[in-house]
């Protein structure tokens, strides 16, 4: 803990809003400062008598018309009343003038404590808050970390190719019994014990494809060979990590009357169909595509795992903490988002659990900025104007842009100070991969616990 005083002196281009006296800065936490400010009691009188006159002008009292009482009388009335406006005033603009004093910049509004006022005296305060903590990384040479390496399956292309074909898939009605691969269209309604219909269960025109991973099995085996007007009645069991947390590991009566059944067409895996894709010749063409795609997500997501190896090693070599005003801040805009995806619709109980859910995550990204930016000044690793450029380059070749309709978009947005970090925490990344002692494995079955 340590504390700093600093004398106010008139060196300012303009007039100070408030004189000052002392200010003095307290570290209390490597992310906290207390900052204890001293008005001169001129300062506070004046202000003080400024308030009281302000106030007289608009008090009536008995006896005395509007803004002509005695003084004395309003201040008899009013007294507490005047020094919480001479507070509302004084305050935040000895705080703007102290802020000139410090030697750092707050990240949060202050939190005024300690207020001390009174006729002839010194007016003094103390406001609490939050900094950039100066964070100095170590390890960041010869670290240690297990890169767990994914391999793409040999059949992910033609998996890729079926897919392609399933959603060009065409159907047609037909009349006989329902086997998998199959579109089905019914109604549904839950029964009970006894096979009566639960009232406010009914589903009109439900379709799914028979014997598809994404239906639970056992709505498959309760419709399978059934045709056209057939009415069966069937019983569900819901897995007990079910994502409707009523259904989970219950078990449900269900009613179902078969009212369209549709075969499956694939589409042909030929030239003609590679065409119908895009800019190619013939379907070995298609699949190199396919084939280049795919081991560049693989690449991607690779590199990703490896990064986050790197970060997660380096936090647990450096652990350091955050203001909390940046974790909620976080936490709080990561929430906001999560509303406008529930339609701005979201419980209160819902939102504080959401809040407890993310502020792990929140502390985490956090530190994660911390880290790269702090280790980029440390190793002295920055983004100049020519890697700035030619980051802009590469964009307007993957859009098919000139750059400067890039350089303008970056404009408009006042985007170019978020790309200039990210370039800058990629560069720190590539620093930590160079200097790491990276043992590489393949993904296990099972995950291992970080």
């Amino acid at each position: 803990m340590s504390t700093e005083t600093h004398e106010h002196t008139h060196d300012h281009s303009h007039a100070p809003l408030v004189e000052l006296g002392e200010v003095s800065v307290e570290e209390t936490k490597p992310w906290q400062r207390v900052v204890s400010v001293s008005v001169p009691a001129s300062e506070w009188d004046k202000a003080r008598a400024d308030a009281a006159k302000s106030l007289r002008k608009g008090v009536t009292l008995p006896g005395f018309r509007k803004g002509k009482a005695p003084a004395e009388k309003v201040e008899a009335q009013y007294g507490p009343q005047i020094d919480m406006d001479t507070l509302e005033y004084l305050i935040p603009r000895a705080w703007h003038q102290a802020t000139h004093e410090i030697e750092f910049m707050p990240i949060n509004d202050p939190e005024y404590s300690d207020i001390d006022f009174g006729t002839g005296k010194p007016f003094t305060f103390k406001a609490t808050v939050e900094i950039r903590p100066e964070v100095k990384i170590e390890g960041s040479k010869g670290m240690k970390v297990t890169w767990y390496k994914e391999e793409a399956p040999a059949d992910a292309a033609d998996q890729t190719l079926m897919g392609i074909r399933e959603n060009r898939a065409e159907y047609n009605e037909v009349e006989r019994e329902a086997k998998d691969g199959d579109r089905i269209t019914a109604d549904f309604h839950q029964v009970d014990e006894g096979g009566i219909a639960i009232v406010g269960t009914q589903v009109a025109d439900h379709s799914f494809e028979l014997g598809s991973p994404m239906i639970l099995e056992e709505f498959s085996n309760g419709m399978r060979g059934m045709s056209v007007g057939d009415e069966r009645t069937f019983s569900v069991t819901y897995p007990e990590d079910y994502e409707q947390k009523e259904l989970a590991g219950s078990t449900r009566g269900f009613n179902a009357k078969l009212k369209k059944l549709e075969e499956k067409h694939l589409p042909e895996l030929d030239d003609a169909f590679a065409k119908e894709l895009g800019d190619f010749e013939n379907v070995a063409a298609l699949q190199e595509r396919i084939e280049a795609n795919i081991a560049l997500e693989v690449e991607g997501r690779n590199r990703e795992r490896l990064d986050a190896a790197l970060i997660q090693s380096s936090v647990a070599k450096n652990d350091f903490e955050v203001p909390p005003s940046m974790v909620t801040r976080y936490v709080e805009a990561m929430l906001e988002e999560q509303v406008e995806r529930a339609g701005g619709e979201m419980s209160d109980e819902d939102k504080e659990n959401a809040r407890k859910n993310f502020r792990p995550g929140a502390e985490f990204a956090i530190k994660r900025w911390f880290l790269l930016d702090s280790l980029g000044k440390q190793e002295g690793i920055a983004v100049s104007d020519e890697d700035f450029e030619e980051h802009m380059k590469k964009i307007a070749e993957q859009e098919g842009v000139e750059v400067d309709q890039i350089r303008e978009s970056f404009a408009k947005h006042q985007a170019e100070g978020r790309v200039r970090e990210d370039l800058l925490h990629r560069k720190v990344l590539d620093f930590l991969r160079e200097n790491a002692k990276i043992k590489e494995e393949a993904i296990p079955e099972t995950p291992p616990q970080s």
